[in-house]
């Protein structure tokens, strides 16, 4: 009888632990893998609908683009100060004038009876004004006369009084007609001290009431002016020479005071007016320079003045050309330019593209190392111009980017390229 023998379980050698361990840990990695690519959102897009750039180090050139408008560097407008009928038109709209020149003739039936009052009751004032000042004169020379006289009398009793002095002494005059004499002269002397005094008091009331006439009558006489050029401004003429570009008068029609009646354009220089987003207005300062392209060739302007209002979003700025002026430009034509802010700066940048308004420059997709997937990446922007956006952080240089439109990924945190 045979006994039965115990079988003993071998043992795994250690190399067989090891290969074991490794498998397990890849099992492992790869459902980790698998379990977070499904968390993560992803969108598939084909690869021939986004734009891939590359991120480059180079000069950053601080441009903007503008659109202005060609202007004459200098207009007058044409008002209506006195409103009224167009009773003539002496100029056709596009013609070339004269300073000076009438241009239509305006008729109203008011102000020529006011300005006719108002000359006869000028006129009449300014003489009853002139008849003051004269009786004023009058009057002085009739106090100067009685004082001539008074003076006059007292000589005369003096050489009375004189002479009744010895006639007296021998009895040959009463005493009571040289108390007589003695007595006029003195009455006399009281006159003509009454007399001067009331002569200084004239000469004073005198000097203050001509200074008053004399300002009075200036200001009649301006007031006649005014009258008269009230009157005179219903035939408009024009105050410059130059192209009158706009003039839509008919003649019967009315015209209200203050109404545009025109405009008047000097044709022999020009400027270019530009309207720019606000985002900028602590930026664009006079002197910098916006350059432009037409009919190929190229020119150049500089900003002589920045409006500091803020219309709709933007503001507006007058540019004067540097150099030449191009030939045959007309009013109103419309340019393309670019105005630089500053001097070109070394810096990272992305192309400019359709992201930067998805994202703000808040946030970029950065394809890996095989092409295949994109990643989401905060980063930090800088300026732009038409061409590029300057990247402060978050990217290096040969980094490739998506910059075509984010409309459909916003909400995605990888793109998966296909073919």
């Amino acid at each position: 009888m045979t006994m039965d023998r115990k079988i003993e379980k071998k043992k795994l050698a250690p190399w067989q632990w090891g290969l074991i361990a490794v498998l397990a840990a890849a099992a492992i990695w790869f459902i980790y893998q698998l379990l977070a690519d499904a968390s993560i959102r992803t969108y598939r897009v084909p690869q021939e609908h986004i734009i891939v750039s590359t991120v480059e180090f180079g000069a950053f050139e601080d441009l903007i683009p503008i659109r202005g408008t060609i202007q004459p560097f200098n207009s007058v407008f044409l008002d209506a100060v006195i409103g009224g009928a167009v009773d003539e038109v002496f100029v056709e709209e596009g013609s070339f004038v004269t300073a000076g020149q009438a241009l239509v003739q305006l008729s109203n039936t008011t102000t020529r009876l006011t300005a006719a009052t108002a000359d006869a009751n000028t006129t009449e004032q300014l003489n009853n004004l002139s008849n003051i000042s004269n009786n004023f004169e009058t009057t002085k020379l009739n106090t100067e006369r009685e004082i001539i006289n008074i003076e006059y009398r007292i000589t005369t009793l003096e050489r009375l009084i004189s002479r009744a002095e010895k006639l007296v002494a021998n009895s040959l005059v009463s005493e009571e007609e040289f108390e007589a004499l003695a007595d006029e002269l003195v009455y006399q002397e009281k006159v003509l001290t009454n007399t001067l005094a009331r002569q200084v008091v004239e000469v004073r009331i005198r000097a203050e009431r001509l200074l008053q006439i004399e300002v009075q009558m200036v200001m009649l006489e301006e007031n006649l002016k005014i009258s008269q050029s009230s009157f005179e401004s219903l035939l408009v003429r024009a105050p410059i020479s130059g192209q009158l570009t706009s003039f839509p008068v008919e003649v019967g029609e009315s015209k209200q005071n203050g109404q545009r009646l025109g405009q008047i354009d000097v044709v022999d220089q020009y400027k270019v007016v530009a309207q720019i987003d606000e985002f900028y207005v602590s930026r664009v300062m006079t002197g910098q320079a916006a350059n432009f392209t037409l009919v190929g060739a190229a020119y150049a302007t500089s900003v002589v003045k920045v409006y500091p209002e803020i219309t709709q979003g933007t503001f507006e700025v007058d540019l004067e050309f540097e150099g030449p002026t191009p030939a045959n430009i007309r009013r109103g034509q419309t340019l393309q330019m670019e105005l630089t802010l500053g001097n070109p700066v070394e810096s990272l940048l992305v192309p400019l593209g359709g992201f930067i308004q998805d994202t703000g420059g808040n946030w970029i997709f950065v394809l890996d190392s095989t092409g295949e997937y994109a990643l989401r990446r905060d980063i930090r922007v800088g300026r732009r111009n038409n061409r590029y956006v300057e990247v402060r952080e978050g990217l290096a240089q040969g980094d490739r980017v998506i910059t075509s439109s984010y409309s459909q990924m916003e909400d995605m945190e990888r793109i998966q390229l296909t073919q």
